[in-house]
């Protein structure tokens, strides 16, 4: 299950659980005490929530990728048919402003296998391996057009009533639209810097 969806699932169990606590002290004639012991376990989950959901921090982002970005590393994990495991790719990259400049902390993504981004990924780590630095640029132009919310159902209920031959679901995975023909590598272009006043 991806970040998003824990996440999603959190804070739907912890909203669930201080509806069933309101309910209890509001609407229930039960023991003062219990009341009391209730309301101060549910308030001791908020540090836990938090911290489970500050671990979810350093899992990869399965968002789109910046339309301009360098790439430091990355790493294919591939496909494996008998736990019905589909392949990942996790890139390592910073993204890059209009004029080439780093934005932010650099952040991992992961990505669907395939053998057109192997051969392209391989070929930047390649280079990267050899002192370059690379840029990733994706093609505005090549983007595919986001899916109907009727496509996106229709393929979360395929997902949902399929089970892997081990038995875990494959639910809970965004529905990526990223198509290799996207991306491209090169050797990173220098900032743009402003020109001096004359």
């Amino acid at each position: 299950m991806n970040m998003t969806y824990v996440i999603l699932a959190l804070t739907a169990s912890y909203a669930l659980v201080v509806s069933l606590l309101a309910y209890l002290v509001l609407l229930t004639n039960i023991h003062i005490v219990m009341k009391v012991f209730a309301t101060v376990a549910t308030v001791a989950t908020i540090p836990l929530t938090f911290w489970g959901v500050g671990e979810l921090r350093g899992m990869p982002s399965d968002g789109e990728l910046p339309l301009s970005f360098r790439i430091l590393w990355a790493q294919m994990i591939e496909p494996n048919a008998l736990q019905g495991e589909e392949g990942r790719v996790y890139v390592w990259l910073q993204a890059l402003d209009t004029e080439n400049f780093p934005v932010g902390p650099p952040r991992a993504y992961q990505l669907p296998y395939s053998d057109d981004l192997i051969i392209k990924v391989n070929d930047a780590l390649g280079r990267i391996s050899e002192g370059e630095e690379m840029q990733g640029t994706i093609d505005s132009d090549e983007v595919l057009p986001e899916a109907t919310s009727e496509a996106l159902a229709e393929a979360i209920d395929a997902e949902i009533s399929e089970t892997r031959p081990g038995g875990s679901s494959t639910a809970g995975q965004r529905i990526s639209n990223f198509d290799p023909s996207m991306l491209s590598f090169d050797t990173e272009a220098a900032p743009i810097t402003p020109s001096k006043p004359q």
